[in-house]
Formats: structure tokens, C-alpha cells, sequence
């Protein structure tokens, strides 16, 4: 099922006309439609508008293998952990680094031996920052 198919049965479910979702999330009925029937996936902000809109979680709207509406996955909840913590700004630039680094994953024209070098150098560079924190908490002490 698609994120428009999921949208269109939510939105039926809460009784909720193209135009309301739209003045609900601050967008046009338009882009709703466009969400609905073109295929389009809205940013992460309008996203999380919609879903909440709809009582339902990103992770069912945008992964066509979820089919309950509030199921959560483990990425999802770390996500809203972050943004707890962290606020929306960082949360949201997690998000988009997990989402491209699946797109690359996933498929695309890079071979095998460069998705395994790009995550390697992802990892190396986790564990150097990470290092370099425990250092610095060491010193702060």
C-alpha cells in the first residue's frame, strides 16, 4: 500500500476532507492531493504534521510493509528520543542521514565495495567523535 493509499483510508477514518487535512498540517489541498494520487512524499516537518493529523506514525505512512498505524519502528523511536532531547533540528538531520544512507543501501548505481566504504568511513567517523567525546568528558571532570 502506498503513503497516498494509507493517507486517503486515515484521513477517510478521521472524517476528514482534503481541505481540513491540509489547514491542519498549514498546507494546500492541492498538496494533499498531490500526497494522495501522484506518489509524492511530503518532507520530514509536513510529514510528522500529517501523521499526527491522522493519529497514525510516520513509520505506517512512509513503509509499505507496516500495516498497523501506530506501530512504531525502532528507528522511529529513536527519533522522537532525540527530538525530546535534542529538539527538532537535530532529530530531523538524523532522520534525513538514516533515510539516504537506506536509499544507498537499498540500491542505486553504486557497487557493493562503495556502499561497504562509505559505511566504514559512517562507522569510523562515529567512533572518532566518540572517543573524542569521552576524552573531553575525561577533562571535564
Amino acid at each position: 500500500m502506498t503513503i497516498g493509499d494509507k493517507i486517503i483510508i486515515q484521513r477517510k477514518k478521521k472524517g476528514l476532507t482534503q481541505q481540513a487535512l491540509a489547514d491542519l498540517c498549514g498546507i494546500s489541498k492541492r498538496t494533499v492531493a498531490s500526497y494522495e494520487t501522484d506518489g509524492r512524499i511530503p518532507h520530514n516537518a509536513t510529514l510528522r504534521k500529517i501523521a499526527s493529523a491522522l493519529g497514525c506514525t510516520c513509520t505506517y505512512l512512509t513503509d509499505d510493509t507496516v500495516s498497523e498505524p501506530d506501530v512504531l519502528s525502532d528507528e522511529q523511536f529513536y527519533i522522537d528520543g532525540l527530538r525530546e532531547v535534542y529538539g527538532d533540528t537535530t532529530a530531523d538531520e538524523i532522520e534525513e542521514l538514516i533515510s539516504k544512507s537506506v536509499s544507498l543501501f537499498a540500491g542505486g548505481t553504486i557497487d557493493q565495495d562503495a556502499k561497504d566504504r562509505y559505511f566504514l568511513a559512517l562507522t569510523n567517523a562515529y567512533i572518532a567523535c566518540k572517543k573524542g567525546s569521552e576524552r573531553s568528558s575525561i577533562t571535564h571532570d
